[in-house]
């Protein structure tokens, strides 16, 4: 089934500073479930794989980088979204550089024992910079992270 609907970009609650586009609708009745919901949303006219995530106020998508390169608005900004659940198995693809940084630091574990949206986020977060140097830092970055668990 698809959901149509026009909601605004807020800041998340909490600790994580997320821009995050709220779900209008009851995910327990749609989705039988007050968990994590694997999604396909268009957003703008621009597709994306994503999750909708609970949340005290209700689920949400978190938008990240990529939509707002796409679609180029800011919080408060409206955006005009249509979503279905994603039935298909989701499997994430972790990029042969970003493998060979965390496996030549003894990191490659840790980074796959972590949540997949946090992975499918860390990756995206990396593949988002423009110039090698910022890759190669932010996968550094990332492998302090890792061992500071």
């Amino acid at each position: 089934m698809e959901y149509e609907f026009d909601s605004e970009i807020k800041m998340l609650e909490g600790k994580m500073k997320w821009k995050v586009v709220y779900f209008p609708y009851p995910v327990k009745e749609i989705f039988d479930t007050n968990g994590k919901v694997p999604v396909q949303i268009t957003v703008d006219g621009h597709r994306f794989e994503h999750t909708l995530l609970p949340s005290k106020n209700g689920h949400y998508f978190v938008y990240n980088e990529f939509i707002r390169r796409a679609v180029l608005k800011k919080p408060g900004d409206k955006l005009h979204v249509i979503l279905t659940k994603d039935e298909k198995s989701r499997n994430i693809v972790v990029p042969d550089y970003i493998t060979r940084n965390l496996e030549d630091h003894d990191m490659l574990n840790p980074f796959l024992d972590q949540p997949d949206y946090l992975k499918r986020e860390q990756i995206h977060y990396i593949e988002l910079a423009k110039k090698e140097e910022t890759k190669i830092n932010r996968i550094l970055a990332l492998i302090n992270t890792l061992k500071d668990k």
